[in-house]
C-alpha cells in the first residue's frame, strides 16, 4: 500500500473520530450529569470535576489540534527539521517528517477522544494510559528523528 493511501486512511480515521465524539456527545448530552471530571492525575484518578458544558472543550481543542497538524503537515518548508535541507535529500526529510507528523496527529485525535469518552462517563483513566500514551508519542518522534539522522 501506498503512504498516500496510508496517509488517507489515517486521516479518514481521524475524522471519523473527531466527529463520532461531537456526535456522541450530541446524543449522550442529556444523560450527563451536571457535574463531570475535567482532570485526572498521573495515575488516572479523577483530580477535578467541572460543569458538563466544560466538556465542549476537549473536542474544540481536539479540532483545533487536528487542524493545525494538518497545515503542518502540507507546508514542509516550515518544519524545523533538525538536518540540512538540500535538494538531493528534500524528498527523504520531508518524507520521513510527514509521516511522524500524521502519525503524531492520530495519536493525539485518540487521545482526546479517549479522554473525552472517559470524562463524559465520569470513569477513571485505565492505569496504564498515561504511560503508553507518552511512550507512543515520544517513542514515534524519538524512532523519526533517529531516521531523519540515518537518512540526511
Amino acid at each position: 500500500m501506498s503512504r498516500k493511501i496510508i496517509y488517507r486512511v489515517i486521516n479518514i480515521l481521524c475524522l471519523m473520530l473527531l466527529m463520532g465524539t461531537v456526535i456522541w456527545l450530541i446524543i449522550i448530552w442529556d444523560s450527563l450529569p451536571d457535574e463531570i471530571a475535567m482532570h485526572y492525575n498521573a495515575a488516572g484518578e479523577v483530580d477535578r470535576m467541572g460543569r458538563k458544558t466544560d466538556i465542549i472543550i476537549l473536542p474544540i481543542m481536539s479540532w483545533i489540534m487536528y487542524g493545525v497538524m494538518v497545515l503542518v503537515e502540507h507546508i514542509p518548508g516550515a518544519w524545523n527539521t533538525g538536518v540540512k535541507v538540500t535538494p538531493e535529500n528534500a524528498a527523504r526529510v520531508y518524507g520521513i517528517t510527514k509521516r511522524m507528523i500524521v502519525i503524531l496527529k492520530l495519536l493525539l485525535v485518540m487521545t482526546f477522544t479517549m479522554i473525552t469518552v472517559f470524562s463524559a462517563m465520569g470513569k477513571n483513566m485505565p492505569i496504564w494510559f498515561l504511560p503508553v500514551e507518552l511512550l507512543l508519542i515520544f517513542g514515534n518522534i524519538i524512532w523519526h528523528l533517529i531516521s531523519l539522522y540515518r537518512n540526511r
